[in-house]
């Protein structure tokens, strides 16, 4: 029975200062000021005689285009139905005697989620949520036994009250049957089916997605059974697991007793029989995974072993090529020693100390690597090999909140147990500065140290704080980073960074210095200022660029939003010159980009435009403009492909140019065979090894062959060019004999210098690990936050969609094309004199990222990272690529995150499918929020960046990442999100995204629902994003935190840091700040909230405040991210 019952409406508002919404006028003349954040208009603004602005408060006044429409809003919730009501508002002076006043639909929005007498959603109204201001409905539907067997796409509706549906599925049907304009045709199959198992465990035995092809079938066919399959059952005899027992410094094998452990058979959607291409996972009675076997062939199998000591620390984790015998010299082995070659090439080791912290870590192919900490659990030393050969170690000191203060370099020969026992003797483990003064150098160490990096935090009362601007912006500062210092690596030179905020704790302007000319100077500084409306959203920054002796250089930009939030449009300006619109996005009903238009003077005339298609699984299908055309087939081709590999790409005028690519059974890349004018007798393939090294690559019919020792690449010969590589204790390839190229690396294992033959490189960067300034057998290049230098000029700003140029006194914009991974195609800008079109530069490349020809102005290009002409490699900013040979030079700062591939190896050696965006890892999971503003965390294994994610249709997206952990601020559940969607509630076991609908405590939703806006494997209630860790214990900054934010705390015990630090690459910043609790298997901490938020500024912006985002983190990553592993098996 269903029983009617009363659900107050949810009164959302945002407590930010700001104005409300209006339609851009050609003209407009103020008389008073009204709280508005802009004034803006098409034509002019006229402030009258007596228009006053009270001191504190920011106005912008600007002309400009506006591509931003809104409706009349109108809701009228069902009566008749239970529901729960959703409001956002976006203008100041909601009250509730104003309440239901009318709005339009720019003012505020509204879900409706409208539910059962059971409490189970049946169907979420987005009111007005589609660009034409339809109803977005989203419609659920559950089996006999209450399990959501089947997931729907959601669909827009006639009309735009929020009424409740009646006919929703007869409606999404017809919806996807005859869809409007850009919408794929989805005749019958909508939704995801998932099959259960007839069991109380309800687990998922068919994971089906929408589209015909991958519903659940009886048997598996080119059209139709393609789904995720999955088995469940024990160890076997055949399995042959072995259990392997940890003594000192060694390790021996036996085997698990038939039916001790725990067996799950995964099988996706290429899977048709038997073994080949399915993964095998077993774990223990206490659920750690113990093996995780991957069939490649029916017979050939890769598999990756976890050894656990009797306390269940993770001790070794052996890789396939000390578990199988087929292509590495090594053989199988049962037992090793700490001494062993085998150990040293391939096997993962760590040792603990009596309080169960990570003490001594051993990465394959680098040296070991130590471990020191305070009594409050805090790592206070860390060293690598490289460090170890001239007594050097990376200290950090903190506060007593546990924020990171200062790092840099100590000099000490004494041993890390030394060390350890000299820090435990310690009483005095905080610095302290009062207002007005520095640093109070209390805290170990004291004396010989190079301090790297300096943080400020809670007032601008600093020693030697340049250009002190503090007066006019908030007070409120506690808990706010307010300034910091980096030290330029291999000088005694430091720049200062001072960010200043609002009292809603967003940066209103940053001031930082810049490295122009390679030499410190007052006059060099950059200053940015932001401008946000009252929903938090960035609208316009203005960036004015100082340097000696130059003329100052202004860049504004302005940012558009629809009455959703999706982002509408950019514009910009140099120096004064008229604002010309830089993008215009358009989306179709669902949300998913389906137009980009580029360059316009006047709003309405544009220079290119891109439309963008997509499969029923919402990947992208194609990409067509007058310039460049891309056709992407997955289950079509030769080799088809059901679980998200590229099968082929078609390109170019009528897509005439094709590659075709075949994979194995582990996904990787075999060959990449081109055809047609631009492609024809280009070609790749490839063969590896158990590590996924590449054993031989066929280019254009020349066979090159890989030798190595381990995972590192000792000489390439034959059809590519001949040559021997050395490397360093750190795993760095000093010598590039092939290139004829020595590399010398510096603190951070970033190239310093570069010798080849007669050319003599230098890189500068600073301690954050920003690249500054390279300089190139003399002649010279500034890199300063998207603006590049040539010499003493400026050369390129980049923007958005490509660069801007500079001509003379003027710019010129040059836009780029791109493909799915974000490789520029082709290069273009208008003709200075007659104004049309006029293509710059046209590229195309091998599966692996080598360029068809070489030259061309425009230097950022495969995955849109800059080439490095002298070397032939791309600058990933933590390594450099080389595409030549489709391999990384150095090992990788995450390599413990992917344990069963080489840490050498590039993008799982899948490049048509994955990018890796920084050069450390690609990622899986995608941050972002819907259009009613609800943030989701989603798995969507087709996505490996923000700039994928936004073209698939994910909108105010935030983070793509691998793996994480957060919580619902609303449930308290705690939720650990896994590479390959993996997730686990509550320290529970992992599950999969792909296994259909996971409820948990208090009505919220796990679930893979595949649809292209709300694709939730876990919806989210305001998550805390820009988070730290606050609380007595342990604390350690991770890669792409916040500087000072303190990641993982605990008193005694600190055997889930591991986890705990991969939080700085995968939740933080975001909009909202909350409390957050989180739990690992070993231990719980609690997230105090911290106010600095990335702003998303420009690309020539972003970088301003990147040295506090990024922080103290790289000068740290070998200290910081060696915590990261033991306990994050992959």
């Amino acid at each position: 029975m269903n029983h009617k019952k009363t659900i107050k409406s949810l009164f959302v508002g945002f407590v930010l200062a700001g104005f409300c919404f209006e339609a851009s006028a050609q003209h407009i003349t103020r008389n008073l000021y009204s709280d508005e954040a802009e004034i803006q208009a098409s034509g002019s603004v006229t402030l009258a005689d007596g228009f006053y602005v009270p001191q504190g408060k920011n106005l912008r006044v600007f002309t400009g285009y506006s591509f931003r429409e809104c409706a009349a809003f109108l809701s009228t919730p069902s009566a008749e139905q239970n529901y729960v009501s959703t409001k956002v508002f976006k203008v100041a002076g909601v009250t509730e005697a104003n309440l239901n006043a009318a709005r339009s639909s720019c003012e505020v929005n509204q879900t409706i989620q409208y539910i059962d007498g059971l409490g189970r959603p049946l169907q979420t109204v987005t009111v007005q949520g589609s660009p034409s201001f339809k109803d977005v409905v989203q419609p659920f539907a559950y089996d006999a036994f209450g399990r959501e067997n089947k997931k729907y796409l959601p669909y827009t509706a006639a009309g735009n009250t929020g009424t409740y549906r009646t006919d929703a599925l007869a409606a999404q049907a017809g919806f996807y049957n005859n869809p409007v304009a850009g919408i794929p045709a989805i005749p019958g199959a909508a939704f995801a089916e998932t099959k259960f198992e007839a069991s109380p465990l309800n687990r998922v035995l068919e994971q089906g997605a929408p589209g015909a092809v991958w519903q659940p079938a009886g048997s598996r066919s080119a059209g139709s059974g393609r789904t995720m399959v999955s088995d469940y059952g024990a160890n076997t005899a055949a399995d042959g697991v072995k259990l392997w027992t940890v003594n000192a410094g060694s390790a021996s094998a036996g085997v698990y007793q038939v039916g001790t452990l725990q067996k799950t058979i995964s099988k996706d959607e290429n899977w048709v029989s038997g073994k080949s291409g399915t993964v095998e996972e077993f774990k223990d009675l206490e659920g750690q995974v113990v093996l995780k076997r991957l069939w490649e062939t029916e017979s050939k199998s890769l598999s990756t072993y976890y050894v656990y000591d009797e306390l269940g620390n993770l001790r070794y984790v052996l890789p396939p090529a000390v578990n199988e015998g087929t292509d590495k010299s090594t053989g199988v082995i049962g037992s090793f020693t700490e001494n062993d070659a085998v150990f040293d090439q391939f096997i993962y080791g760590y040792h603990y100390d009596e309080r169960k912290r990570l003490v001594e870590k051993k990465i394959p192919g680098k040296g070991w690597e130590f471990m020191v900490y305070n009594n409050r659990d805090q790592l206070v030393l860390s060293q690598d090999a490289r460090q170890r050969n001239t007594n050097q170690w990376i200290y950090s000191k903190y506060d007593a909140l546990g924020r990171v203060t200062s790092a840099g370099l100590y000099t000490d020969a004494s041993s890390r147990t030394v060390l350890q026992t000299s820090l435990n003797g310690q009483t005095t483990l905080w610095e302290n500065r009062p207002e007005g003064l520095d640093y109070s150098n209390v805290a170990f160490p004291q004396s010989a140290t190079e301090q790297l990096t300096v943080n400020y935090y809670d007032n601008y009362g600093i020693p030697g704080i340049p250009n002190n601007q503090s007066s006019g912006y908030t007070s409120q500062l506690t808990g706010l980073l307010t300034a910091s210092r980096v030290k330029v690596l291999g000088s005694s030179d430091e720049l200062w960074t001072v960010n200043y905020y609002d009292k809603e704790a967003r940066v209103l302007k940053v001031y930082k210095q810049h490295y122009k000319g390679g030499s410190l100077n007052a006059s060099n500084y950059d200053e940015v200022e932001n401008t946000y409306n009252f929903a938090g959203e960035l609208t316009a920054s203005t960036r004015n660029h100082y340097r000696l002796g130059g003329a100052l250089t202004t860049i504004a930009t302005r940012h558009e939003y629809d009455h959703m939030g999706r982002k509408k449009a950019s514009f910009e300006s140099i120096n004064g010159a008229a604002e010309l619109v830089l993008n215009k996005l358009d989306y179709n009903e669902v949300g998913q980009l389906m137009k980009k238009s580029l360059h316009s003077t006047d709003g309405t005339n544009f220079l290119q435009y891109s439309t963008y298609a997509y499969t029923p699984r919402g990947w992208l299908k194609s990409s067509t403009s007058d310039q460049f055309n891309l056709s992407l087939q997955y289950n079509e081709g030769a080799d088809p492909q059901y679980n998200g590999n590229i099968s082929a790409q078609q390109w170019g005028p009528g897509l005439g140019n094709a590659f075709n690519y075949s994979y194995d059974a582990l996904n990787r890349l075999l060959s990449g065979i081109g055809s047609g004018p631009a492609a024809a007798g280009k070609s790749e393939a490839l063969s590896y090894d158990v590590m996924g090294n590449i054993t031989s690559l066929n280019r254009n019919g020349a066979l090159g062959t890989y030798s190595y020792t381990g995972n590192r690449l000792n000489q390439v010969s034959g059809g590519l060019a001949t040559g021997v590589y050395g490397y360093d204790e750190n795993g760095n390839a000093t010598t590039d004999g092939r290139n004829g190229v020595n590399i010398v690396y510096n603190k951070l294992n970033l190239p310093a210098t570069v010798n080849k033959g007669g050319l003599s490189m230098a890189y500068i960067y600073d301690a954050a690990g920003t690249k500054l300034r390279k300089v190139s057998n003399g002649t010279s290049r500034d890199y300063i936050d998207g603006i590049e230098y040539n010499g003493a000029d400026i050369d390129i700003i980049h923007t958005e969609e490509g660069v801007a140029r500079r001509i003379g006194t003027d710019y010129s914009y040059e836009y780029n094309l791109t493909d799915h991974l974000g490789n520029v195609r082709y290069t273009f800008h208008k003709h200075p004199v007659t104004g049309a079109l006029e293509g710059i530069q046209s590229d195309d490349y091998y599966p692996f990222g080598k360029r068809f020809a070489d030259g061309g102005v425009n230097k950022y290009l495969y995955n849109g990272k800059e080439l490095q002409d002298e070397l032939g490699q791309l600058d990933y900013g933590a390594r450099f690529y080389d595409p030549e040979i489709g391999r990384w030079n150095v090992v990788d700062p995450k390599a413990e995150l992917m344990r069963r591939h080489s840490p050498y190896n590039y993008v799982f050696n899948n490049p048509m499918r994955f990018i890796d965006p920084d050069g450390m890892k690609p990622n899986d999971w995608i941050k972002w929020a819907n259009e009613d503003g609800r943030k989701f965390i989603t798995y969507d294994s087709g996505i490996k960046s923000v700039d994928e994610a936004k073209t698939k249709g994910y909108t105010n997206v935030e983070k793509v990442f691998e793996s994480g952990i957060g919580n619902s601020t609303t449930t308290q559940e705690e939720f650990a999100f896994e590479k390959g969607g993996l997730f686990s509630v509550n320290g529970g076991d992992l599950q999969s995204v792909k296994s259909g609908s996971f409820r948990a405590e208090n009505g919220f939703t796990i679930d893979g629902n595949l649809s292209y806006t709300q694709q939730a494997a876990a919806v989210f209630s305001g998550i805390g994003d820009f988070t730290g860790v606050g609380a007595s214990g342990f604390a350690a900054t991770g890669v792409g935190a916040p500087v000072g934010a303190v990641l993982g705390t605990v008193s005694s015990i600190t055997g889930g840091v591991g986890t705990l630090l991969d939080l700085a690459d995968d939740f933080f910043n975001s909009n909202t700040l909350t409390v957050e609790k989180f739990v690992t298997k070993s231990i719980t901490t609690f997230v105090a909230p911290e106010a600095l938020k990335k702003t998303g500024l420009s690309d020539t912006q972003t970088s301003i405040i990147n040295m506090q985002i990024m922080g103290i983190d790289k000068t740290l990553d070998r200290g910081r991210d060696n915590l990261i592993g033991p306990y994050k098996p992959k």
